[in-house]
């Protein structure tokens, strides 16, 4: 999440939010953990998913957790959606410890235009 800080250019006519299954205070406690490390603020909403509402409408709930106390983690995922509302790229990853880098995300905003 805090490499997404350097993703957008400047002036850059495009909307990043990051939706977790934590509640608004955490998202916020964390985002204040991120900038703590000095390299910036976190520029984009954090928005609360506690009740996995949008994580299950795009099948994302992790099952490895079914069951457990943080049970509706999702599966990292990272989605660029055109203005018409369509979605032009996706990466869904298995394993959490694996995320959609800036260049890949980079390449598939520059590919809109």
């Amino acid at each position: 999440m805090a490499e997404l800080r350097s993703l957008l250019k400047a002036e850059e006519q495009v909307r990043l939010y990051a939706i977790s299954v934590d509640n608004h205070e955490q998202s916020t406690q964390f985002a204040v953990k991120i900038a703590a490390d000095g390299k910036g603020a976190v520029t984009f909403p954090l928005l609360s998913d506690p009740d996995h509402r949008t994580i299950d409408a795009f099948g994302l709930r992790d099952p490895m957790y079914n069951g457990q106390e943080n049970e509706g983690i999702p599966h990292p995922a990272v989605y660029v959606i055109d203005k018409a509302g369509r979605i032009a790229w996706v990466k869904v990853e298995e394993n959490y410890k694996v995320r959609a880098t800036n260049g890949d995300i980079r390449a598939a905003l520059d590919a809109l235009k």
